[in-house]
């Protein structure tokens, strides 16, 4: 029997999901650490805390991304009432992006002005889009994974959303190529384009 045919129930991928996402989102903030004491003692705690702004940036960027990633995981959920092999893996294959942020995002934390670390943080997101878009046509192509009834102007509403984070991550990766330091900022575009394109 092809195991494609053989559906199973998406909760697991769902709580699975919900588990990896609340991981990455703690572990982003021990990208942020305390002021060294004998640099407090030379400066200040609040001069420290200033030289600290690039952490906190990326934090908040980062954050704000994996808040949109689990937002479209919950929309795309809640639709799809089954699930198979194929969308399995490829649920598994994005979540191995997620749990890569902290890293990207320490990485553009720690070399912030390196074309080498933007790259890498920006094309971890492209990659995550494409992984949302490819788990989304596959479930709604011909109906697959989700309720019959479920109306083809929903289903372009989902990809369109997914298109939204995709276009934008490619101006972010084309931004970083002259200003690597700023390139994530482009992401808060985001919710911009969302309520212009409705």
């Amino acid at each position: 029997m092809n195991s494609d045919k053989k559906f199973f129930s998406p909760d697991r991928i769902a709580s699975l999901s919900d588990g990896i996402f609340a991981i990455a989102m703690t572990i982003l903030v021990l990208n942020i650490t305390t002021p060294d004491k004998e640099l407090v003692a030379k400066i200040g705690l609040f001069a420290a805390l200033v030289e600290q702004l690039q952490e906190f940036y990326t934090y908040f960027i980062s954050f704000f991304l994996l808040s949109i990633f689990w937002r479209i995981q919950i929309k795309q959920m809640s639709v799809i009432d089954k699930s198979n092999s194929t969308s399995i893996w490829l649920n598994i294959l994005l979540l191995m992006f997620i749990c890569l942020i902290p890293f990207s995002a320490s990485l553009m934390s720690t070399y912030d002005n390196n074309l080498v670390s933007t790259i890498i943080f920006n094309g971890n997101m492209l990659i995550i889009g494409l992984f949302n878009f490819i788990n989304w046509h596959y479930a709604t192509k011909d109906h697959r994974l989700v309720p019959k009834e479920y109306s083809i102007e929903n289903i372009k509403k989902g990809k369109v959303n997914v298109l939204i984070f995709i276009f934008v991550t490619i101006i972010a990766i084309i931004i970083g190529l002259f200003t690597p330091t700023y390139s994530a900022i482009t992401f808060l575009l985001i919710p911009v384009l969302k309520s212009i394109i409705k």
